[in-house]
């Protein structure tokens, strides 16, 4: 597995719960914009819409070698389709019921098929609070470490 876009911010945002992998549907020089690591998922998220599953403000940008006339209206940020089976739309549908879960993408990979994938993780908006405790706790982790070193 080789990972080509990662989120980090929402591992600071987010309290996680559950996972999920779902291929993409992608033309064909967002594929090779990809794999080229020229991706962005920072702002991602996806949404249900009538038993579907749509990953919005992902940004690809046109591949270099691309001439704007085979991609004349092209979008960066367009809605691109996810694909799973029912039974786990199902399950991400009954997590998404509760109030405030959101299905965030953290990661863009290839598998070993070499197929494009994404990780999306249902997750939980943290609080201000929990976010300056977590900074906290981090801080004085690091100062002990500094002060072990020295002693």
């Amino acid at each position: 597995m080789k990972i080509l876009s990662k989120n980090k911010r929402a591992y600071f945002d987010y309290e996680f719960s559950k996972f999920f992998d779902a291929g993409i549907v992608l033309l064909w020089h967002e594929v090779k914009s990809i794999k080229t690591h020229h991706v962005n998922i920072t702002e991602s998220l996806a949404r249900l819409e009538w038993r579907e599953l749509f990953l919005k403000n992902m940004d690809i940008p046109l591949y270099q070698k691309t001439t704007p006339r085979l991609a004349p209206n092209y979008q960066a940020k367009r809605s691109r389709k996810l694909l799973l089976n029912k039974a786990e739309i199902g399950k991400i549908a009954g997590l998404l019921d509760k109030p405030g879960n959101v299905l965030v993408a953290l990661e863009v990979f290839i598998n070993k098929k070499w197929l494009i994938k994404i990780k999306l993780w249902v997750g939980k908006l943290k609080r201000k609070v929990e976010k300056k405790q977590l900074l906290k706790e981090k801080d004085i982790k690091r100062q002990m470490d500094k002060d072990m070193k020295n002693y």
